[in-house]
């Protein structure tokens, strides 16, 4: 009897969880071997959670190269589970990936679900890929060849974002930058260590995404960059724990970075979110950890999270520029810190006077149109 085959499973979005292909993967690929399994991101975690599946596959929080990466150190075979809004989607992310996670001397093969394709995409996966193809039914693939992707000229670096449609919303390190208006979408900046995106051709910009721009310094080479229509679409959400002690647990804060929201989540009393996505996604997962939140909102939501559970304790402020007052919120009352020792209801009331004169309206989070 050889031995027995390690494999190492890396679940890439909320989508396969949603489906049900999950657990599928999970006790198929049993069957071949002794399987290691992670999820990360946002949604993918989420989803993984509303699935029952936190016992069975690991959480990361980090990139998707280092999750890879880790996998690699204890297994035999590398496979890498994506359902993409469209499979040329699904391709581009699990290149970049494997590019980044320095796996290439282990067989690393995809399992693409939105057309049950599976891609040997080492040169060392290909006998291993039929073997696994015939066994989940799948059709086999070769590898998309994407040409170039990253280049320089003078003193600037051009990236090309792959598998666009128009419609798309460009996320850039989390942020919803604003919506593609081609297929054709490209990131430029600067080359220096000062590094910045200066332009984003192929979509329309979101005036608060490049204000933001402006002030942010992103390595062009290293961006974490996504392109979907929603970030999940799904109706229930299962709460994880009701919290016995929250006296003292001090308030959280966010900035149009709800991507960030599992850092920070646990064991907090509540939380304080800047940005109307921003206050969706930080709204629907803090549901699940029973943690209100107070959100600075201006009305300008690109509705990229369909459904939102909200805590019932949850309150919106609508502002003028929810940008300025979050800044003025995060210096006068945070002092600039993520967390702080203030009661939920407290902060509140800070919030109220700070926002008075730019405050359109104060509303409870699940009486407004969220």
């Amino acid at each position: 009897m050889g031995a027995i085959l390690r494999i190492g499973i890396f679940f890439h979005g909320p989508k396969i969880f949603d489906a049900g292909f999950a657990e599928r993967v999970i006790e198929s690929l049993k069957d071949l071997g002794e399987v290691q399994t992670a999820i990360n991101g946002t949604m993918g975690i989420t989803a993984c959670f509303d699935s029952f599946l936190e016992k069975e596959v690991q959480i990361e929080e980090c990139k998707s190269s280092v999750c890879l990466s880790k996998l690699s150190e204890k297994n035999d075979l590398l496979v890498v589970v994506t359902y993409s809004k469209s499979p040329e989607s699904g391709y581009a992310y699990c290149w970049h990936v494997i590019k980044r996670a320095n796996v290439l001397d282990k067989p690393v093969i995809q399992i693409e679900l939105s057309e049950m394709t599976l891609i040997p995409w080492t040169k060392n996966s290909g006998e291993i890929a039929k073997s696994f193809a015939k066994e989940l039914s799948l059709n086999v693939k070769n590898p998309p060849d994407f040409g170039k992707v990253l280049w320089r000229e003078g003193e600037k670096i051009f990236r090309k974002v792959l598998a666009v449609s128009p419609g798309d919303y460009l996320l850039i390190n989390g942020m919803t930058a604003g919506k593609a208006i081609s297929k054709d979408v490209t990131i430029v900046g600067l080359a220096s260590a000062k590094g910045k995106i200066v332009e984003v051709r192929g979509v329309a910009l979101k005036d608060e995404a490049s204000r933001k721009l402006d002030d942010m310094k992103i390595d062009v080479r290293e961006a974490k960059l996504d392109t979907t229509k929603c970030l999940r679409d799904y109706k229930e959400a299962r709460v994880l724990k009701v919290k016995e002690e929250v006296e003292g647990a001090g308030m959280a804060f966010v900035d149009h970075a709800g991507c960030d929201v599992y850092k920070i989540i646990k064991g907090c009393e509540g939380v304080v979110s800047v940005g109307d996505d921003t206050t969706t996604v930080v709204s629907d997962i803090a549901f699940r950890f029973d943690v209100p939140v107070i959100g600075i909102v201006d009305n300008d939501r690109d509705r990229i999270l369909p459904t939102v559970h909200v805590h019932k304790r949850s309150e919106l402020f609508i502002v003028e520029e929810d940008d300025e007052a979050g800044e003025k919120i995060f210096d006068e009352i945070f002092k600039r810190k993520k967390k702080i020792d203030i009661p939920f209801d407290d902060i509140k009331e800070k919030i109220a006077e700070i926002v008075e004169d730019v405050l359109i309206e104060r509303v409870s989070m699940d009486l407004a149109d969220f």
